[in-house]
């Protein structure tokens, strides 16, 4: 007659020492994926803040206009022919925010909007 344990077998001691913890395939999985949760919420809110960002120059009000790219232009040049009296750092980064540009590089025919000055 063979006798079962009614308990699991504790785990096994090496050298007197504490027993370590294993994990599974799945178990690596779970705790992968629970520590993963609070980064993308941290990536979905600086995402969130980055966008709020990049309409602030939209919600101040102030008057744009639309500028159809020749060829040969610049921002900078588009920046110096919009407000010539401005910084045309200034107006660059305006227009990349207006835009939501990802580099200065522009190709004619494509359709810029570009803060109008002040009067």
């Amino acid at each position: 007659m063979t006798y079962a344990a009614p308990f699991p077998a504790a785990p096994h001691r090496v050298n007197g020492s504490r027993a370590t913890w294993q994990l599974t395939r799945r178990g690596r999985i779970v705790l992968g994926v629970v520590a993963s949760v609070p980064f993308a919420a941290l990536l979905m809110l600086v995402g969130s803040v980055q966008a709020d960002a990049g309409t602030a120059v939209a919600d101040q009000g102030r008057a744009t206009g639309v500028v159809v790219v020749q060829p040969g232009e610049s921002l900078w040049r588009i920046a110096q022919e919009v407000a010539p009296d401005a910084d045309p750092r200034g107006v660059v980064t305006a227009i990349r925010d207006l835009n939501s540009l990802g580099s200065d590089a522009v190709v004619p025919g494509q359709s810029l909007v570009v803060p109008l000055p002040t009067s």
